[in-house]
């Protein structure tokens, strides 16, 4: 045995269908650093777009289910800054697009330093949040 541990290392390809590798060039061209996840029927790409990460789910058809992208916390809008400020300091913001409907998720820590997730609408109603 001359390499005992290959096929512990090998990494196994993920077979990715052309339509959705085309739509994702098409839908975010200049991505790099694709690292793709498929769960059930859903393709999942985890990518940098200008520095800042991105995750895109893909129907086998090519479809855009639905991008998330990390946000500076000043690229977050008012309603939803404010929004989430009530609840505490904000420490991550990501903007998610589901069929060009907006919704924010906010990472925020309160004063006993605890953290939550809270997902907003686009106009900062609070949808739903919980402990992370």
């Amino acid at each position: 045995m001359k390499f005992p541990f290959a096929k512990i290392f090998q990494s196994h390809s993920k077979q990715i269908p052309g339509t959705v590798k085309k739509q994702l060039e098409k839908s975010f061209p200049g991505s790099k650093n694709i690292d793709w996840e498929i769960k059930n029927d859903i393709f999942e790409a985890i990518f940098y777009l200008d520095d800042v990460e991105h995750i895109a789910k893909f129907t086998k058809e090519g479809s855009v289910l639905e991008y998330k992208k990390n946000l500076w916390l000043t690229e977050l809008p008012d309603q939803i800054s404010n929004s989430g400020g009530k609840f505490g300091e904000i420490m991550n913001g990501i903007v998610i697009n589901r069929n060009n409907v907006l919704f924010y998720e906010l990472i925020i820590r309160d004063t006993k330093l605890d953290r939550y997730v809270y997902l907003f609408d686009d106009k900062g109603n609070l949808m739903e949040s919980h402990l992370l």
